[in-house]
């Protein structure tokens, strides 16, 4: 059975050869730069070191267009400040992976976003990759691998725009600014699938958000509802009309407030799933039963603590990798602080499982 059919039919609780066999959202540089020093072959990657089934993404650009001029405005021996493409002034470790400094976003009041806004046209080619054609489609449809596509959510293009900060403080002080910036692009989100769809099946569509912290959501249910269920509806409504009905979402900390909601709005699948913001996909398939997919919550401190609290972990979510649907991962990026032999160990037990070793 290849790699596509495997977690076409698994992700909808049919009989499969064995489990998808996925790190779902990979590691960070410094994880492997350690692992390169501790077994991991030069120049291997983590991926192919322990055969992971593959899967892939339609490349569409989301920046404004024309894009922001990528300039480095600040550097010292530790950190860069830089301008992305985004037009996010950002600050940098130098030399190792880790969530960056925010300092500047391009959205400070409404006629900011009257000027950025012309910018994100669906219609503007450049999105697409140069070579889109039918020699790129008859690539995809040959994949024996699952193809994906990719969102930004729309609380997370808010916050891209805004700032978690402004962001949160315009839901009450301005929120006709907020409502514009999400509907246009839930239309934009809607325009981007008829393009793509119309040419390339893909097999799920993944929706970034991280719109929670450790001890829940950035915003409370009724504005999720007021602002952000209608777009959800008009998007997932538009991608289950283009044959796509595995439909994730990708947030960190714990939204469990916000999962009927993510629901009602049209999502099915739900990850990383953080142990350490209390996120328990045991629970959730108890709760809210098959509808509901999951990956990761495989806790990291767990697989950094040793060879024992490994195996609990393990224990832990085997009935739901027994019962489909469910993708065992680690519950977000493979963190530096995970030695190689407890990986190493973890991921030969899940081999184990699989008939994999």
């Amino acid at each position: 059975m290849d790699a596509r059919t495997r977690f076409n039919r698994f992700m909808r609780y049919r009989d499969v050869d064995r489990p998808p066999f996925y790190e779902w959202l990979g590691y960070w540089r410094q994880t492997v730069n350690r692992w390169y020093g501790e077994g991991l072959p030069s120049g291997v990657s983590v991926e192919d070191f322990f055969g992971f089934d593959r899967r892939e993404g339609v490349p569409v650009d989301y920046d404004p267009i024309p894009s922001f001029i990528p300039k480095l405005i600040e550097e010292d021996d530790r950190y860069i400040v830089w301008q992305n493409t985004f037009g996010i002034v950002c600050r940098d470790l130098k030399v190792s992976t880790s969530m960056p400094n925010f300092i500047e976003f391009p959205v400070k009041k409404p006629s900011d976003w009257d000027v950025l806004k012309p910018r994100f046209n669906p219609q503007d080619p450049r999105r697409l990759p140069k070579y889109w054609g039918e020699e790129l489609f008859e690539y995809y449809r040959s994949l024996t691998h699952p193809l994906g596509m990719g969102f930004i959510g729309f609380f997370g293009f808010a916050r891209n725009l805004m700032g978690l900060q402004r962001l949160l403080i315009a839901f009450y002080r301005d929120p006709e600014l907020v409502r514009d910036i999400m509907d246009h692009w839930a239309l934009f989100c809607v325009e981007m699938a008829k393009i793509v769809l119309s040419k390339v099946k893909v097999d799920y569509a993944a929706i970034w958000e991280d719109m929670a912290y450790n001890r829940g959501p950035h915003i409370s249910p009724r504005l999720f509802e007021e602002f952000m269920l209608p777009c959800y509806r008009r998007l997932t409504s538009t991608l289950r009309s283009l044959g796509v009905d595995l439909i994730m979402v990708d947030t960190d900390g714990n939204f469990e407030a916000l999962i009927p909601l993510f629901i009602e709005g049209g999502v099915n699948c739900l990850y990383p799933l953080e142990a350490a913001a209390h996120m328990d996909a045991v629970k959730l398939r108890e709760e809210y039963g098959r509808d509901l997919r999951l990956i990761g919550n495989v806790d990291k401190r767990a697989l950094a603590a040793g060879f024992k609290t490994i195996d609990g972990e393990i224990e832990r979510v085997k009935p739901l990798i027994e019962e489909g649907g469910y993708i065992v991962s680690v519950d977000h990026c493979v963190s530096a602080d995970i030695p190689f032999k407890h990986y190493t160990y973890y991921i030969g037990k899940i081999k184990k499982m699989y008939g994999l070793s």
